[in-house]
């Protein structure tokens, strides 16, 4: 078991990572994976992952990754040192040499080496770390030119999804057998994650999922759009849709994914917040306006179906009303109005 300070805050811990432990619950919090949701379905809609109140331990039992919160904070981006800085700031640990009850350590000759059997049980408690992606530039641009040479794919996807063939060549998208592949990049062009997304999914089949290796990233990446005024959707195939007709649309990867500490890359921007109608969605959304508050410009949350609860999202609302780009941020806010009254 790991072991905290008396007083640790570990609610507030994990708030900072952007994991909102709920307000209910005294000894284990149930909350949606956020070491590797994409080897859940639906992105772990219905939590599989339990949080330790006592000392911030957590395991999934659904993909059976696990950890103390130092884990926790490295699965979420942040590195060996920025971790432990995290967990001292919320009295999950204290600095070297700060604490006075502290034993002196053995001399080295003295100090008895773990047994097999402890070292065995710390590993299987630390989450491994996550692969590289193997995938070359030469297999996403292969991808990309299969994509551009399939005719009948792309009209389909206009017809159904509003691509354009503008967004297509604007962010490679591929084509890899029946999956569409989508290239996820940070500023500079790093690939950080590769999505293989099925438009129309048969039954028992993921929609959208990330190779192994991948990381959860923006898309595209705020700094790489120079409007001040944003659309921030849920999913990545929302901001393809939305960026076919024009608007600056940047994706969160999943409802369950949105970090605090991507909220000073909207510095002085208008965001308007446009997730799916479900409750995550509309949960994350209260969430990213609330972070928002103190560095963008405006924000704005839309509901685009009030009387829904079944995942209706941007693309579906897009191809329902037709917008042009730059009547869609008019008719988004209109709708929002109408759904408010």
């Amino acid at each position: 078991m790991t072991s905290t300070l008396p007083g640790a805050d570990i609610r507030g811990f994990y708030a900072e990572l952007g994991i909102q432990l709920p307000a209910w619950a005294q000894i284990e919090a149930s909350v949606c994976c956020f070491a590797d949701p994409d080897a859940h379905r639906r992105g772990d809609r219905d939590p599989s992952t339990s949080v330790n109140l006592q000392h911030g331990a957590w395991r999934c039992h659904g993909c059976v990754a696990r950890g103390g919160a130092y884990e926790a904070a490295r699965v979420r981006g942040h590195d060996p040192r920025s971790a432990i800085e995290l967990m001292i700031r919320h009295g999950l640990t204290g600095r070297r040499g700060a604490n006075p009850r502290r034993p002196p350590r053995r001399p080295a000759a003295t100090r008895r080496s773990p047994s097999p059997r402890a070292t065995a049980a710390s590993v299987r408690n630390v989450s491994p770390p996550r692969p590289r992606i193997r995938v070359s530039e030469a297999d996403l641009q292969r991808w990309h030119l299969n994509l551009l040479g399939r005719i009948d794919v792309l009209e389909r996807l206009a017809a159904t999804r509003g691509w354009s063939g503008h967004a297509v060549r604007q962010f490679q998208l591929g084509l890899d057998d029946s999956r569409i592949t989508i290239p996820v990049r940070h500023p500079g062009g790093e690939l950080v994650s590769l999505l293989h997304y099925r438009p129309s999914p048969e039954s028992g089949q993921d929609k959208i999922r990330a190779v192994a290796g991948s990381r959860r990233a923006l898309f595209p990446h705020p700094a790489d759009e120079p409007s001040r005024q944003l659309l921030f959707v849920e999913g990545e195939p929302d901001a393809i849709a939305a960026r076919s007709i024009g608007l600056p649309a940047i994706a969160l990867p999943g409802a369950d994914s949105w970090r605090a500490q991507w909220a000073p890359l909207f510095t002085g921007r208008a965001v308007t917040v446009v997730l799916d109608a479900d409750r995550q969605g509309r949960a994350c959304a209260r969430q990213i306006a609330e972070d928002l508050a103190a560095c963008a410009t405006a924000i704005e949350v839309v509901d685009l179906a009030p009387d829904r609860a079944d995942g209706y999202d941007l693309t579906d609302w897009l191809m329902a009303h037709r917008p042009r780009g730059q009547h869609a941020p008019k008719w988004l806010h209109r709708a929002n109005a109408l759904n408010a009254a």
